[in-house]
């Protein structure tokens, strides 16, 4: 099995570790429910959102270029997801797993990207 293979399960299994294990920490903290957050790509960068980002909510990022785009995000222990390649018009939705720093970047066009803090 190649490196990036074993890089790419390795984090995956971490990803739903983490997923699992906090899930209802999470829940019991902040006592409200999951929220979903709108955000927009265009062709340089993610629009500017004013919403706070909790555990457990979910953010659903509209492709409003007429390019593909495709997304990947850094979590704060370094695990790397992509979230594939996005299509002018898709939106895809990805359910933040713990409070920490998040990169959100685009592979395809390194200068879009984003930094969110997610509070607990």
């Amino acid at each position: 099995m190649n490196r990036k293979l074993k890089r790419w399960i390795m984090g995956m299994a971490l990803m739903l570790t983490t997923l699992n294990s906090t899930a209802g920490i999470a829940e019991q903290v902040n006592g409200s429910e999951p929220e979903v957050h709108n955000l927009s790509l265009t062709h340089h960068d993610f629009e500017d959102w004013t919403f706070t980002l909790s555990a457990n909510d979910t953010l659903a990022i509209t492709n409003k270029s007429d390019v593909a785009h495709s997304i990947y995000i850094t979590h704060p222990d370094g695990t790397v997801v992509n979230l594939d390649v996005h299509l002018p018009g898709e939106t895809f939705t990805w359910t933040i797993p713990a409070a920490g720093n998040y990169l959100l970047q685009c592979w395809i066009h390194p200068i879009i990207r984003a930094e969110m803090t997610v509070s607990p």
